[in-house]
């Protein structure tokens, strides 16, 4: 005997109230070059940060800033062409020996926006 039309109706709304929500994942730093708490030997030529998304990136980027705070001038942060999860930005000036704090933020296609920091050492 089929349910009557109501039945159905309250069958199916119960069901869509106790359904889990999509949960939708912040993109997360998997991975960055030179690595976190690192000590390289040489300044290097960009910073790779590396996510757990894609990434949009006119709104991405980072803060460079040395031992005493001062900002660094970097290029433009860019995707590589086949890994939209990789935001590379240039390093534009020959960093000198000292330790470096990278301040990133990062918003993924899905809009979401994380940022944090890392810091590495260059060697005398």
């Amino acid at each position: 005997m089929p349910l009557p039309a109501k039945a159905l109706t309250i069958v199916a709304l119960a069901f869509a109230l106790t359904k889990p929500a999509a949960v939708y994942a912040h993109p997360t730093l998997v991975d960055t070059s030179p690595k976190a708490d690192s000590v390289i030997a040489v300044s290097p030529g960009a910073i790779w940060l590396i996510f757990s998304e894609e990434l949009i990136a006119k709104f991405s980027g980072i803060d460079l800033k040395d031992q005493a705070g001062k900002r660094v001038e970097t290029g433009p942060a860019a995707t590589a062409p086949k890994n939209k999860k990789q935001l590379t930005i240039p390093v534009i000036t020959s960093l000198t020996p000292g330790t470096y704090t990278v301040e990133w933020h990062a918003v993924s296609e899905d809009t979401h926006r994380v940022k944090g920091s890392y810091s590495f050492k260059i060697s005398q």
